[in-house]
């Protein structure tokens, strides 16, 4: 069981200039990545060496995704279910006719550098696929928008071989969406740990530890509901007071990203 101190003894290398791209990021949270580590370990690892909330983003959603598949470190994986809702130019979703798979899913994170995807065909059943599987192409959207800093793409299936995917077993997709805000506040911490140890700040012991709670406890828990509504709001308070110079990106088009997720949090302990 990880305990507050394994995370804070985590070691990090940062680059020396902080303006580094997407590819840079990957490079380097690849390359420091133990393939054994926890999902809160690889979180807050991730957390250690971004500069920007972008970069906070994926060290979480990545984590979470982890967590949720039961997939260690060795390829960066995104889930991508999200299907065009266009009534005017729609984007099919995917499905299945006589083993071959076509359609679109729309939204893919980190869409440069994502290796393996996890995707939903015909809705509920789950798969995962390489890449460089004949058939399937990404394209990419470096958009000017939230999160711009981070690659968003979109993954088309064209008579995609069934039989060239993985089928994955019952996974609760809802429970994925619980952690990814969790995921999120543990990359943060590392991202907090480390200003810390460079200008001083908060001691995050405490934070930690609730969050090690949330990790590892029932989400449908009311006392769990309320830890992780009153962690949130502490999450909430600490990113409020820092300044806005500890992070490159676009700071302004970003900072939205700490409280994305605190409505349903919230609402889910019946705050709010």
């Amino acid at each position: 069981m990880v305990n507050p101190e394994d995370l804070l003894s985590l070691k990090h290398q940062v680059p020396a200039d902080r303006l580094f791209e997407e590819a840079d990021y990957h490079r380097l949270w690849m390359s420091q990545l133990d393939e054994f580590w926890t999902a809160e370990q690889t979180a807050f690892a991730g957390g250690l060496i971004s500069d920007r909330l972008a970069f906070l983003f994926i060290s979480g959603y990545q984590a979470a995704v982890r967590r949720t598949f039961n997939l260690d470190n060795r390829a960066w994986t995104v889930l991508a279910i999200s299907e065009d809702r266009n009534p005017d130019h729609p984007r099919p979703g995917l499905t299945e006719s006589n083993g071959r798979v076509s359609g679109f899913k729309t939204w893919v994170a980190s869409s440069r550098f994502a290796q393996d995807i996890i995707v939903s065909i015909d809705t509920t059943r789950l798969f995962i696929g390489n890449r460089d599987t004949p058939g399937l192409s990404l394209t990419h959207k470096d958009a000017s928008g939230f999160l711009s800093d981070m690659s968003q793409g979109i993954a088309e299936f064209k008579d995609v071989s069934i039989s060239a995917l993985q089928a994955l077993g019952e996974f609760d997709l809802k429970l994925f969406a619980k952690r990814e805000p969790l995921y999120l506040y543990f990359a943060f911490c590392g991202f907090l740990h480390r200003v810390s140890q460079q200008r001083g700040g908060p001691d995050i012991t405490t934070l930690l530890d609730d969050l090690l709670k949330i990790a590892s406890g029932d989400f449908t828990d009311p006392a769990h509901k309320a830890l992780f509504a009153k962690t949130d709001t502490t999450i909430s308070e600490i990113f409020s007071e820092l300044s806005p110079d500890l992070f490159a990106g676009d700071y302004e088009k970003d900072k939205g990203l700490m409280s994305l997720y605190s409505t349903v949090i919230q609402k889910r302990a019946g705050l709010g």
